[in-house]
């Protein structure tokens, strides 16, 4: 029935619409620029140590010597007995200190630029998905484990997982004291990685596959859940004024930053990104399409909130 409106009364108001945010917009040329930037660096840092893997292969040095976790991990023997560890050099640390120096400053931004064993996960992980858009069963199959992994049950199982690299930390560091050699190593993928030309079959090897395999289906799966490096650039990374910050107003909740971070975060619920497992890859800043939401700024660090 309709509703009796009583002669020289006005009409009831209509209830107005929400208005429309209305913020500046990120030019498209900036965020193409931070990602080839950043794809470049990959490419030559996975190039040059290409370049190592072929010359060791062929009688030159090992890679090893350019590895920054061997520095951590023969840090105590050196300043004990002025010795390192089998399989570490002087340049380790050196290469430990440099990588202390960029977590004190721009966080993970190492795991994000110059890590080669993260750029080939993040790139595996990639090329799969470019395949999945473009192949029916495949795509299907990214469906349901997109789906899977939006559940309550994965995200509690993903942050106890993300526990494992201080685990790792703990185990590497203190082994390698305590025994005097590089206990990780056996299960160092980055082990078998530069030695894959030799395709010697080790628990390195075998952490190495299943690496490659959780790559198809999980962003950086190593970098998530059993880096110690990781974990080393995260702690020292609290101590870091360098972060994302997010202006709750100028997001248009549009979910592309949450979408783009290879590691997961949910950025569009932070004010600032001090989660543990940034990488400082900027992927998030780049996708989101409005200027004034996602910016690096300076501020005082904060601690540690969670091992994510």
């Amino acid at each position: 029935m309709a509703d009796l409106v009583t002669p020289g009364t006005p009409p009831s108001p209509t209830p107005a619409s929400p208005a429309r945010v209305t913020v500046a917009r990120r030019t498209p040329g900036w965020s193409r620029r931070v990602r080839w930037a950043r794809r470049a660096v990959q490419a030559l840092v996975v190039g040059g140590v290409g370049w190592l893997v072929f010359g060791h292969a062929t009688g030159g040095s090992s890679a090893e010597s350019f590895c920054p976790f061997g520095g951590f991990e023969t840090l105590w023997t050196l300043i004990t007995t002025g010795r390192t560890v089998p399989h570490t050099h002087l340049a380790n640390v050196v290469l430990a200190a440099a990588v202390i120096g960029l977590a004190l400053t721009v966080r993970g931004a190492f795991c994000g630029w110059l890590c080669p064993l993260g750029s080939l996960q993040e790139w595996l992980h990639g090329v799969t998905g470019w395949l999945a858009s473009r192949v029916p069963p495949l795509r299907r199959l990214r469906r349901r484990l997109e789906h899977l992994a939006a559940g309550r049950a994965w995200r509690r199982t993903d942050r106890v997982l993300r526990w494992g690299r201080w685990l790792v930390l703990a185990w590497a560091v203190i082994g390698a004291a305590v025994t005097g050699t590089m206990v990780f190593r056996e299960a160092d993928p980055w082990i078998a990685l530069i030695s894959v030309v030799e395709f010697e079959l080790s628990l390195a090897f075998a952490v190495l596959v299943a690496t490659t395999v959780l790559a198809v289906f999980v962003e950086r799966p190593f970098c998530r859940y059993a880096c110690p490096l990781g974990a080393v650039q995260a702690a020292l990374g609290a101590l870091s004024p360098v972060a994302v910050q997010r202006d709750a107003a100028g997001c248009l909740g549009c979910d592309l930053c949450n979408r783009a971070c290879p590691m997961a975060i949910p950025v569009n619920t932070r004010t600032r990104v001090t989660d543990t497992s940034c990488i400082g890859c900027l992927d998030c800043v780049a996708a989101c399409p409005s200027a004034p939401a996602l910016g690096v700024t300076l501020a005082l660090p904060v601690p540690l909130r969670s091992p994510r």
